[in-house]
């Protein structure tokens, strides 16, 4: 989540006790010693960047499982750094059992920067003050007996620049999203990777198939031979369609006395007997083209192109 500063933001100090009952402004929150480690270090690098590789080591004597860690370098001088370390899911969890809105929140500050105007103060019935190397520690309520109210004062704290990088939400929540969406996804390309051998199964036993029947029917093995042979037989049978269909017209009637029909090639040759000329000749052009025609006393011989 992206943090959104407001410079009319009111300022909380994050401790283990806080509540929050208002939600009406942005907050700006200055959290405990309680939520993070601090140290200073001298490292030899020149950059924050080189130093906070290095932190994980640096924090190992102090913290058990550094793994789990964010950590945050500060340059106070040559090799000089002051050096945090936090758990972001443990403050997540505080500022959610604070009452704290998460969409209420501008940013996030550690302590050690931001109260360095007062060496002592209380709040939430905690005390904390800075050790003599300027560490804000929290300490025993017996310690101290003069402390200053730091509700009272929190509002006028001019904020540093140095905010936390943290996430506002809950981690395990986020991975146990994350794995599920990943399983589900192995699933699904599980099952895609299962459909595609089956399928490929299944067209190398068809093509195994025609090439059994290929051979079989000593079909040539070349698809474009196949294919031009599946033309002609096609113009073939389109022929023989037409042949069909001016055989059936011309049978089909029976006024006219049909002595002989023959074909050659695209040609039917018709003869009839003693029947008028021109009532044939009438009957034949309204699907045909007449191509020549010839009669005798008895005999009328025609040829029609199909």
């Amino acid at each position: 989540m992206t943090l959104v500063s407001s410079k009319e933001a009111q300022k909380i100090f994050l401790t283990t006790n806080t509540k929050v009952n208002s939600f009406s402004k942005k907050f700006d929150i200055i959290i405990s010693p309680e939520f993070y480690w601090v140290r200073k270090f001298e490292i030899p690098v020149k950059t924050e960047a080189q130093a906070r590789h290095v932190l994980p080591t640096l924090f190992e004597d102090i913290i058990d499982n550094t793994a789990v860690l964010t950590y945050q370098v500060i340059k106070l001088d040559e090799n000089q750094f002051l050096c945090f370390a936090y758990n972001n899911k443990k403050i997540y969890e505080v500022i959610k059992n604070s009452n704290i809105p998460i969409s209420n929140i501008s940013a996030i500050y550690f302590s050690q920067n931001e109260c360095l105007n007062f060496n002592t103060f209380e709040i939430d019935n905690l005390k904390f003050m800075y050790t003599s190397d300027g560490i804000l520690v929290k300490v025993p309520n017996n310690l101290l007996t003069d402390t200053m109210d730091l509700k009272k004062v929190i509002n006028n704290i001019k904020l540093s620049s140095h905010k936390l990088r943290i996430k506002l939400y809950n981690d395990v929540i986020s991975s146990k999203y994350y794995y599920t969406f990943f399983v589900l996804l192995g699933i699904l390309i599980l099952l895609n990777l299962v459909k595609y051998f089956d399928y490929s199964n299944e067209i190398n036993k068809l093509e195994d198939s025609f090439q059994k029947t290929r051979k079989i029917n000593k079909l040539p093995s070349s698809t474009i031979q196949t294919n031009a042979i599946l033309k002609k037989y096609e113009t073939t049978i389109e022929t023989e369609k037409k042949k069909r269909e001016a055989i059936e017209y011309i049978v089909n009637n029976t006024k006219f006395d049909l002595k002989s029909l023959n074909i050659d090639n695209d040609v039917i040759v018709l003869e009839y007997l003693s029947v008028n000329k021109n009532e044939v000749e009438k009957f034949i052009s309204k699907k045909y083209k007449i191509l020549s025609s010839s009669s005798t006393s008895f005999l009328l011989k025609i040829r029609v192109k199909l």
